[in-house]
């Protein structure tokens, strides 16, 4: 399968300038992208929070729905104001995440809903409706005939029959359905509970799904009429109720 290469992986994570990285070793970081070149990156980060040799890990997804981890070393960070550094970022890994699971296909009726935090395309606060398609433990993917970007971060609410969860979430991957015009999102969750991530799991293990339902009396019912005269005897039955 195809690799995703260190200067398209650097492209798509900093699609939105905006990002919040983890810290290797623990803890997460917000830079600001100023400028790409190839595998490098020019940005700010909070200045006392910041020194050359640290490593930081941003993730994606690729056009094959693989989520990949881009691990990036901070050569030099310097002095921009009292509150930021300016730092210049090379990325010197590029992995599949082996920490998030693959997506888990769940019933199609699923239903989507979003609220918008901060899009480029949709209104803060607006309401995106949407189907979703796939799920896992890392993330949810859902169709909607509304624009969505990569970056984009929405609070995201899901019904699967009588289960639902909620979850704050960034676009990481869009592409064409080739249906009605609308598109199939990718969105990695930034923000959950354990309690909604509790949901998210008994989902993908089938929980709320409805129970089956008993075919025997329709199967009878049609055994009868496929008998001889077995439809003069349905109707008598009728007649006589």
């Amino acid at each position: 399968m195809p690799r995703l290469i260190p200067s398209l992986a650097v492209t798509r994570l900093f699609s939105s300038p905006s990002q919040e990285l983890e810290v290797e070793g623990g803890g997460r970081l917000s830079v600001y992208a100023l400028e790409l070149d190839g595998t490098r990156v020019r940005a700010t980060a909070p200045r006392l929070k910041v020194s050359p040799g640290m490593t930081l890990i941003g993730r994606v997804v690729g056009d094959d729905e693989r989520p990949w981890a881009i691990s990036l070393r901070i050569e030099s960070a310097e002095f921009h104001s009292q509150q930021l550094a300016s730092v210049w970022m090379r990325a010197v890994r590029v992995g599949l995440d082996r920490s998030r699971r693959g997506s888990v296909r769940v019933p199609a009726g699923g239903v989507a809903w979003l609220i918008a935090v901060n899009c480029q395309n949709v209104v803060d606060g607006d309401r995106v409706d949407g189907t979703v398609t796939d799920l896992s433990s890392s993330g949810v993917g859902f169709a909607t005939s509304r624009t969505l970007r990569r970056g984009d971060r929405l609070i995201f609410r899901g019904r699967f029959f009588s289960e639902q969860f909620e979850a704050e979430v960034r676009v990481a991957s869009v592409r064409e359905s080739g249906k009605d015009g609308r598109t199939v999102v990718g969105a990695q969750y930034i923000d959950i509970d354990s309690a909604n991530l509790a949901r998210v799991e008994r989902i993908m293990g089938g929980v709320g799904r409805p129970d089956p339902v008993d075919l025997t009396p329709l199967r009878e019912l049609a055994r009868t009429a496929d008998e001889p005269q077995g439809w003069r005897r349905l109707f008598r039955r009728s007649a006589d109720r």
